[in-house]
């Protein structure tokens, strides 16, 4: 009976060690990769980017962004209000270089294209910079060349250059009408001479137009620039908007703000600028037509009835 006991022990044991050495082991999770270099959003203070030399010899102009407290602002080549998100983006895509690979050291920077590099470089809050010089592609296009400051010559993913290299366009804020979502409490708009005032009546817009209203506002709400015309406002009287063909005012409590709309611009486009700055920029047309459906409510289809012969 005893040697059976121990027996059936043995076995018991030898079963619980094939388990143990066979039971498939969740595998432990990788650990995260190391970034090339560490960017501290919150230390940056000011974003200068130099795009390579083109060609022909004439390149695109230097892009130069400060920060001021937790906003940022554009400043070349032209004083504009920034995009913080994006402008976040573009150091997060920096402070997350991983994969990176050496392939030459600093001699050697004409071979990748480094003479004349694309550079973004970060102003510090301890006065310090750091630069980031791009060079050309690799061959198979997927990979490009990069430099911190006088280190290595390292090849990272092309995002990383996508990312960072960005035109002033890019960077700057463009939204097309500023006004606190879901607070609108009246519009006034002039469409070719036609004025039309909408106001909200115990916090709910007129049952005729409240499709047409909400529409236009949620229209605007996610609208945005499709370029910059003029930052100057210069050519507002070739863009039409000298005399606007079209204006609307937002009013909430406590504030208002206008946008006015000009000439086309192209098929499907019109000038237009608000009342926070002079400069003037398109956007599309069917923002036009929004306003368009307030100033003349666009008449309900006809149904014909059921079984009817045409």
């Amino acid at each position: 009976m005893k040697v059976w006991i121990r027996l059936s022990l043995a076995v018991v044991a030898l079963g619980a060690l094939v388990v143990v050495l066979y039971w498939p082991h969740k595998p432990k999770p990788a650990a995260a990769a190391k970034p090339l270099v560490a960017v501290n959003d919150a230390q940056v203070q000011r974003i200068a980017i130099t795009p390579a030399p083109a060609p022909s010899g004439q390149s695109s102009p230097a892009v130069v962004l400060t920060r001021s407290g937790s906003d940022w602002q554009l400043e070349q080549p032209y004083a504009f209000k920034a995009d913080g998100p994006t402008v976040s983006s573009l150091l997060d895509s920096l402070g997350d270089i991983t994969g990176a690979t050496v392939v030459g050291q600093a001699s050697a920077a004409a071979k990748f294209g480094l003479d004349k590099p694309a550079t973004v470089e970060l102003g510090l809050a301890d006065g310090k910079s750091l630069a980031f010089h791009f060079g050309s592609d690799n061959p198979s296009g997927d990979h490009v060349y990069l430099q911190i400051g006088s280190g290595p010559i390292e090849m990272v993913d092309t995002d990383v250059k996508d990312n960072a290299v960005k035109a002033a366009f890019d960077l700057q804020d463009k939204t097309v009408v500023n006004f606190p979502t879901g607070q609108v409490t009246a519009l006034d708009l002039t469409d070719k001479g036609k004025t039309v005032h909408v106001e909200k009546v115990k916090n709910a817009w007129p049952a005729a137009q409240k499709s047409n209203v909400q529409s236009l506002l949620d229209g605007l709400e996610d609208a945005q620039m499709n370029a910059m015309a003029d930052v100057t406002g210069k050519a507002a009287a070739a863009d039409g908007l000298a005399h606007p063909a079209i204006t609307l005012k937002l009013t909430w409590s406590g504030g208002s703000s206008q946008l006015d709309i000009g000439n086309k611009s192209g098929a499907a486009e019109y000038y237009a600028r608000n009342s926070s700055s002079p400069a003037i920029f398109t956007i599309s047309d069917y923002l036009v037509t929004d306003m368009n459906n307030v100033v003349t409510p666009p008449k309900p289809m006809t149904v014909a009835p059921s079984g009817s012969v045409n």
